[in-house]
């Protein structure tokens, strides 16, 4: 097979086509990268509920969808904590620390009384069977690393307590993992108090927190914490609030990602307007921030999976400028998860201006002048006075039809006219080019606003995804600009796809070349999910596979890493770029050439790319990611390392005028040649 590119002959492309979609689903943030281990740390376990009354009862009989069940939010205060021992637990509400955070433990000890939390262990699904089933409540999931120092928090108020407060973290069996530290509570007079020490384990392993009081008295507690003083953004000031997981961020820096869209997602929209996400309660001081359901606990058994929003908008902000990646975050629309719910507010509702001038407001809090506006000035206080550099942002997700619209324009008018500067981005609902009912959708959009970016998404078999590598060669150029923000070559709802194989890695290595030959009208792209915890899966499709003590990049991981690492702002057309099943592309930027070679074939493929029109290096760089087993695929246990059946190989080449490779059968191929300047 022989090919040729020229670099005299390039068109500019994006430089920002890979990036990052951050949702809260698969325990990704509590129970993930929220560097808390502690299960409902706040006290403010939140579940929802189906009401069963006549409203319910006729849409079910005339409808017969699930969404038009109502739901109704109840608080369980107390929810994985364990009590034990010579004393009382009970939730109380006077004179709580923050508003946002009003209810807290109110502890009567007479003795020895414990306190125990397993942590995140995924809890137990609604099902009774299937690809879904998990049956997890009962393990702990503190995870502790031999020799690492780990830090202990609980805020107090002490009523008439006297005696010990000892903290550390044991084994199923009541082993001890680590040493024990103790709590210094202050005196009545104190008031609420935040009180810290700190523990080192003595294995690597899991277990479960244990704090023992031993004395006589009342005392209140709340805000709890155990993490390791080894996070991200440790000793920086800025990182005053939520504290991150450092081998996650880590995984997410080694991608490149040009972007972070945060923080959904279905999560944005929520099971009810109640619950849709509100990102004014999720900044300032860790102990005044509100806590919220999150839809994603329709799957658990208990219905209770909470946003505890320790990691809120400021530290995704703070991720997103630390990954040197632009933030987009996307905002309610008025409107809830239209497959869920029919719940909707728009123009003259005092909500939907709320909602519109919280779209502002956050504007305001990323870009604004502390000085001159209290949201920044929030965010001033938190450590961070100069601003985000905001420039993107997301109206609505997977909405669609003629009252969607209707709030999007008001809303984009609204933010265009104060910062003619900031993006904004519309989504197709769950759709993408050239699916069934995506020109219906598009119909109520195009002509209307030719400077907004159309938000795709697209779930589909490998198959598909190989077959559709030509996807936007037929898109007309003179149509808006697109985000595919939510793609995989995938299919929640099909057995045979899940979870991701090398085959689905294979599919969207393809598939990529084709995003970066149309980079000139695909301008940002991002796979979904991202995270998800061994034994707390909810889609199983994911990016990055983590538990309490280990992290697993999937195959898919490996080829967006070395994508987004292997990539320049000018496409080199080729004149072939999707033959006999290998699928090229070819760009370059001031230092290299990336040629990114994928072999679909099951058999090996002699693969010829000449390279016209520039001056290159004889030395280059070959990664290679390719198996022999289509359903192979990288696996980690509940606590266990990860064990790698699929990882890169790296080599160096010879390039002479170009690239000659003996193309392995399955295999994804990038290689890196040096510019003579």
């Amino acid at each position: 097979m022989k090919l040729t590119a020229n670099l005299n002959n390039y068109k500019e492309i994006s430089s920002r086509l890979y990036g990052i979609f951050f949702e809260d689903i698969n325990f990704s943030i509590d129970g993930g990268i929220n560097n808390n281990q502690i299960n409902n740390p706040s006290c403010e376990a939140v579940y929802y509920d189906y009401i069963k009354d006549f409203y319910w009862l006729y849409y079910q009989i005339f409808h017969a969808r699930r969404r038009f069940m109502r739901r109704k939010e109840y608080v369980v205060p107390l929810r994985y904590w364990m009590p034990s021992g010579q004393g009382t637990l009970r939730a109380s509400k006077d004179n709580p620390i923050a508003p946002l955070n009003p209810n807290y433990m109110s502890i009567d000890v007479s003795g020895s009384f414990y306190l125990k939390n397993l942590g995140y262990n995924g809890g137990d699904s609604t099902e009774n069977g299937g690809r879904y089933l998990r049956r997890q409540s009962h393990k702990c999931a503190i995870g502790v690393k031999e020799g690492h120092v780990y830090d202990v928090s609980a805020w107090f108020r002490n009523c008439n307590f006297t005696g010990n407060v000892v903290c550390y973290v044991e084994d199923k069996d009541g082993n001890e993992l680590t040493s024990k530290c103790h709590l210094t509570i202050g005196t009545p007079k104190d008031g609420w108090q935040k009180c810290s020490a700190t523990v080192i384990a003595n294995a690597t392993t899991v277990g479960r927190f244990v704090c023992n009081f031993v004395g006589s008295g009342t005392l209140n507690a709340d805000m709890w914490y155990f993490g390791d003083t080894d996070c991200w953004g440790k000793d920086d000031p800025k990182w005053s609030g939520g504290k991150m997981r450092k081998d996650l961020v880590e995984a997410l820096r080694d991608l490149n990602p040009k972007f972070v869209r945060f923080p959904g997602g279905c999560l944005v929209e929520g099971l009810s307007l109640n619950n849709s996400y509100d990102w004014t309660i999720t900044v300032g001081d860790l102990e005044k921030r509100g806590t919220k359901y999150n839809l994603w606990g329709e799957a658990q058994r208990d219905r209770t999976y909470m946003q505890s929003n320790a990691i809120g908008f400021y530290e995704y902000f703070l991720l997103s400028e630390d990954l040197n990646a632009e933030p987009l975050p996307i905002l309610n629309a008025g409107l809830a998860c239209q497959g869920r719910t029919t719940e909707t507010v728009t123009e003259g509702d005092e909500e939907f201006n709320r909602r519109l001038n919280n779209i502002l407001g956050l504007i305001e809090y990323a870009n604004g002048d502390p000085a001159e506006s209290e949201w920044a000035k929030m965010r001033a206080d938190a450590g961070h006075p100069a601003p985000f550099n905001l420039k993107m942002i997301g109206i609505g997700n997977e909405n669609w039809g003629e009252l969607y619209n209707k709030n999007f324009d008001i809303m984009r008018k609204a933010v265009k006219d104060k910062y003619p500067e900031v993006e904004v981005v519309w989504t197709a609902g769950f759709d993408c080019f050239q699916h069934p009912t995506y020109e219906e959708r598009r119909a109520l959009f195009d002509g209307k606003w030719p400077e907004v970016i159309v938000d795709d998404h697209f779930y589909r078999t490998p198959q598909w995804t190989i077959e559709n590598t030509p996807l936007y060669d037929t898109y007309p150029r003179e149509r808006n600009r697109i985000f595919l923000g939510e793609y995989a070559a995938n299919t929640p709802w099909n057995d045979t796809c899940l979870p991701n194989n090398y085959y689905s890695a294979l599919a969207e290595a393809a598939f990529l070349t084709g995003l970066e030959r149309n980079a000139d009208i695909v301008v940002i792209s991002s796979y979904a999910p991202l995270f998800s915890r061994v034994g707390g899966e909810q889609w199983k499709h994911n990016l990055i596979n983590f538990n309490s003590l280990y992290t697993m990049k999937t195959a898919n991981y490996l080829v967006q890493e070395l994508y987004g690492n292997n990539y320049g702002y000018k496409y080199l057309p080729v004149d072939d770029p999707k033959k006999d099943g290998v699928y090229t592309s070819v760009t370059a930027d001031d230092q290299y050439i990336y040629v990114k070679a994928v072999n679909v074939n099951k058999q090996a493929v002699s693969y010829e790319l000449a390279l016209e029109g520039a001056e290159i290096s004889n030395k280059a760089t070959l990664t290679e990611i390719y198996c022999d087993d289509d359903e192979a695929r990288n696996v980690l246990g509940y606590d266990t390392p990860a064990l790698y059946n699929i990882a890169p190989v790296v080599t160096d080449v010879v390039a002479e005028g170009g690239v000659k490779l003996e193309l392995k059968a399955r295999s994804v191929n990038v290689v890196r040649i040096a510019l003579n300047k």
